[in-house]
């Protein structure tokens, strides 16, 4: 059975960073470190590809390729810099695991909705290295804005002729990020009077606003050198998060020259000079102090000069609170009259301490750091995409402490599902029945796939309150005026969980036509024996509704694979056409970074109307192959990946593309990204009544031209938002949302079976208020 061929959609985040690459002052570099150098599992990022070919948009770069190539999968480039000449806005440029020559620049840039993405489709596949007669004293050299360079190793531990590194990563242009990188052996054997780093964020070249994120930096700098730091940032209004620094000559992180109104959190910096250096003076764009900057949650420990220091013209707003500060030569120097809030004084308890680097620097459970950061200020996730949450604490650091995180469950109130209409036939299913009975209301069956085979068109089968084993395969088809129904006799009363010895990957594989599915809980939470289940609800008929279920942790103790898995997938595989996805509740989908597991996955024509999605991997609506002339309208999706992909590729049946796609009246917020096209659209899809913000990569990322109307870009003020909890996710009567939906394509009623009409005005998102 060929279930969603999952496609790695946009891994895009914001992101801002410094360095110095036109003039390297001293007290101007970077250096982080890893786990013992090694590169941790790491997601695959998959090509996006239409008929084996990549789709627009994306470039990509292989050792073996060539740049007199087209730079597509079949033709690939052979350099990054090359597949950066080609590159405009919203490229995004794929480098293959290998080894590549340093020593480039890169200069297009991208825009605030259509970023210039540069990704290592394996972790620290792709690397980086000096070239074998170097003319550059800069790894790589970054002049673009809007620019992600995500996942890659840069490696100067083997010098060769010609000019020595001085600085791995270096950007100077606005608003982008240096994410998930390994940057070490950096100027280790350079004479001590030049300066540099490991990752650099400059604002020589006027640039701002960039974000230096989850990179490991180490070995940085000749021993006993004061000129050369493992991450530096020049550039205001930047953040430097969830990175791992040590082994560096001067200082782990520091804030130089522009530098102001910058975020420094939950860092792990240790055997350096200094931890943290927040600097003014210098400022190659003004004279301004470093004022504004926050340094908080960070671990500071085993540094020979000073945890956290404040150098020349600083502010009287910088605050330094909640920082694990122990084991330097003195914990804090700060300038005017400044004192540091909710210091942790004691020994972090990393698992493996080693102060050359090869340990492993998470906390143990006993470690004074779990549960003693600053919430406001803690990224989402950590350093390994491991979630922070208010259940397990949120630790001070680059890592979570290794405990369990235990996921909560909500409790929804269900609401009654709209009537069934009378059928010919009926059947009933509960958990004291048997499969040998006649599958009456006084002899009933013990299981749905039984019930299944005693189906005709025109039959309601009846599933009583209780728990059944799921893993079964439905097969029988109605009609179009006789359909088959599904039924949970109470809303979510029937709960399908995973077989004490699983054989099948889905929970539910339902195969016919003209089939209602309706009032389900799926609920994957406790994995057993045998396959893990990595699809809740499978649809691969035509003329089939998926109605009013709640569909929750699928594939979430999963490896992250290109086979994928999705919480409700209505599939063309099978030359399923037309099928809905109305009322559901979704959320907590696959492993947290993977970009192959989505929430609701529809690959043919339909509807998705009235869903609630949240905490999904990575699309939490997501069109793909055969998909087109489909309806998503008043959805609400929060705290995924992506909220909504519209996108067409790797055809079953059809040459594509996606087209005659409407996208209306929904609420897509906080998530990584917004609303984006990938692979094959057409120019007749229609983006219109949404209510799209803190998406923070971006809100709207679309091709051809096309562009958005009656956008709303606002808080939608939930009666209760959180990303890690239950989530009620109505309208408050000052929310935005109401009244601004377009009465096309809506609905008649909400997730809660409330009337929408002109009368009350017709609200964004799943809920009428």
């Amino acid at each position: 059975m060929n279930k969603l061929s999952s496609f790695a959609s946009d891994f895009r985040f914001n992101a801002r960073i410094c360095g110095g690459v036109a003039l390297l002052l001293s007290a101007c570099g970077g250096s982080t470190s890893s786990n013992g150098g090694n590169p941790t599992a790491a997601p695959q990022f998959a090509a996006v590809t239409y008929n084996g070919t990549v789709a627009p948009l994306d470039l990509v770069v292989s050792p073996s390729g060539a740049d007199t190539n087209a730079g597509t999968q079949a033709a690939p480039f052979r350099t990054i810099a090359r597949a950066a000449q080609a590159a405009t806005p919203g490229t995004t440029i794929r480098v293959l695991p290998g080894t590549y020559p340093g020593g480039f620049r890169t200069t297009a840039s991208g825009t605030a909705e259509a970023r210039i993405r540069y990704v290592s489709e394996v972790k620290w596949g792709a690397k980086i290295v000096p070239p074998a007669n170097s003319a550059t004293a800069v790894g790589w050299d970054n002049r673009g804005s809007y620019v992600e360079i995500d996942g890659f190793e840069v490696d100067g531990s083997t010098v060769q002729a010609g000019t020595r590194w001085l600085t791995g990563l270096y950007t100077a242009g606005s608003f982008s990020t240096v994410r998930n990188n390994h940057v070490h052996h950096i100027a280790r054997t350079v004479p001590c009077a030049a300066s540099g780093g490991g990752i650099g964020s400059d604002s020589y070249y006027k640039g701002s606003a960039n974000d230096v994120s989850a990179n490991v930096v180490h070995d940085v700098g000749p021993a006993g050198c004061a000129n050369y730091l493992g991450i530096y940032v020049n550039t205001a209004g930047s953040r430097v998060d969830n990175n791992l620094v040590y082994a560096v000559s001067d200082a782990g992180i520091r804030l130089w020259h522009d530098a102001t109104n910058v975020v420094v959190v939950n860092n792990t910096v240790f055997n350096a000079a200094t931890g943290i250096v927040v600097s003014g003076d210098g400022g190659y764009n003004g004279s301004v102090p470093n004022d504004n900057t926050r340094v908080s949650n960070n671990i500071l420990y085993d540094n020979a000069r000073y945890g956290v220091q404040e150098v020349g013209s600083t502010g009287l707003n910088n605050r330094y609170s909640n920082n694990l500060v122990f084991g330097n030569g003195t914990p804090f120097m700060l300038n005017n009259g400044l004192q540091p809030v909710g210091t942790v004084a004691a020994e972090p308890q990393f698992i493996n301490y080693v102060r050359a680097g090869g340990g492993d620097y998470r906390p143990a459970s006993t470690s004074p750091a779990n549960a003693a950061a600053l919430p406001a200020d803690a990224p989402a996730t950590d350093l390994d995409g491991k979630p922070r949450t208010a259940e397990t604490g949120f630790d001070i650091g680059a890592y979570q402490h290794a405990g369990s995180t235990p996921t909560p469950t909500p409790t929804p109130t269900p609401t009654p599902e709209p009537p069934i209409p009378a059928t010919t036939y009926n059947f009933f299913v509960t958990p004291n029945g048997s499969d040998t009975a006649a599958g009456t209301k006084s002899a009933p069956f013990k299981t749905i796939a039984r019930a299944s085979r005693a189906a005709l068109p025109g039959t309601t089968i009846h599933v009583a309150e209780g728990t059944y084993p799921g893993g079964f395969k439905t097969t029988v088809s109605g009609t179009a005026a006789g359909r088959i129904y599904y039924v949970s006799s109470t809303k979510w009363g029937a709960k399908i969980v995973p077989p004490a010895s699983s054989s099948n990957d889905t929970a539910w594989d339902n195969r016919g036509n003209y089939t209602d599915i309706i009032g389900f809980h799926i609920d994957g939470t406790t994995s057993q024996a045998g396959t893990k289940w990595t699809h809740g609800i499978y649809n691969g008929g035509s003329y089939d509704m998926i109605r009013g279920n709640w569909v929750h942790h699928i594939a979430k103790n999963v490896p992250c694979t290109s086979a994928g898995g999705s919480a409700i997938g209505v599939d063309s595989y099978y030359r399923g056409i037309k099928s809905d996805v109305v009322g559901n509740l979704v959320h907590d989908i696959g492993p947290v970074g993977c970009r192959f597991v989505q929430g609701i996955y529809v690959s043919t024509s339909g509807t998705v109307k009235n869903n609630v999605v949240y905490r999904v991997a990575e699309g939490g609506i997501h069109l793909w192959h055969d998909a087109n002339n489909v309806i998503i309208t008043n959805n609400t999706v929060t705290a995924s990946h992506t909220g909504i992909i519209v996108g067409g590729g790797d055809y079953y049946h059809t040459t594509g593309p996606n087209n005659d796609t409407i996208v209306a009246n929904n609420i897509v917020y906080d998530n990584a990204m917004g609303i984006s096209e990938q692979g094959q659209t057409g120019t007749r899809n229609r983006y219109t009544n949404n209510l799209v913000f803190q998406n923070p990569t971006y809100n709207f990322s679309l091709k051809n031209g096309l562009t958005h109307s009656g956008t709303v870009s606002a808080d939608p003020q939930f009666v209760s938002y959180t990303r890690t909890g239950t989530p009620d996710l109505h309208l408050r009567p000052t929310s935005p949302a109401i009244g601004k939906g377009t009465p096309t394509n809506a609905p008649p009623v909400d997730f809660d079976n409330r009337p929408r009409n002109a009368t009350m005005g017709y609200d964004m998102g799943a809920y009428q208020h």
